[in-house]
């Protein structure tokens, strides 16, 4: 059973370089979109379209080996976060971590630093962490929660993605010549992995 490691992240998404990483925060990002969708469905709140171009023009840039920009999502990705004074349903939070894992996105695309990325993987961890808590109704604070989390299969699943996602990008900068040629097939595998999470969510 493996664990998520912040530290472990961090120090292996620093030898990817600030493409690597990029491509490791928007396959985390792409995987919590439906998520986001489906708040948007179900609460016919949100701004659903422009998640989407965000996070298609993140790719772009990324496929392109473009770095530096500071996209407009940086400043009101707030509005698109269910707020306290709004009704609750369980998908908010699962909202809130879809955002902000655009958000931490964005941020690495402006800084290219390892942290960035990192807390878009924190995103996508918090995300089946919080499925773990609400599907089986597991208490946070009873004995043995964290292993009883763990061992869900899709819990299991998202960290081992993030990892895979990792040990392939560190190949594919070992071999030189760039890294964003597996950029086209990890946007595909991100997108399919979203959808396989958010059937696991129903």
């Amino acid at each position: 059973m493996v664990k998520f490691d912040k530290k472990l992240l961090t120090t292996r998404l620093k030898t990817v370089g600030p493409i690597g990483r990029m491509l490791f925060a928007w396959s985390c990002a792409e995987r919590l979109f439906p998520l986001y969708e489906s708040f948007c469905e179900k609460t016919r709140r949100g701004r659903l379209n422009y998640l989407r171009s965000t996070l298609d023009h993140l790719w772009e840039l990324a496929l392109s080996e473009q770095t530096g920009h500071r996209e407009p999502f940086l400043d009101d990705y707030e509005s698109l976060i269910p707020g306290e004074d709004d009704k609750w349903t369980p998908l908010n939070p699962l909202a809130e971590n879809a955002v902000a894992a655009v958000a931490y996105a964005c941020q690495c695309q402006l800084d290219g630093k390892s942290e960035s990325a990192v807390w878009a993987g924190v995103q996508s961890y918090e995300a089946v962490d919080y499925l773990a808590h609400t599907l089986e109704g597991i208490d946070f604070n009873a004995p043995q929660a964290e292993a009883m989390i763990l061992s869900k299969d899709f819990v299991q699943a998202e960290i081992e993605r993030q990892l895979r996602d990792l040990a392939e990008l560190q190949t594919a900068a070992r071999a030189g010549g760039g890294i964003a040629h597996v950029g086209e097939s990890f946007r595909e595998r991100a997108k399919s992995e979203g959808m396989t999470l958010e059937k696991e969510r129903k």
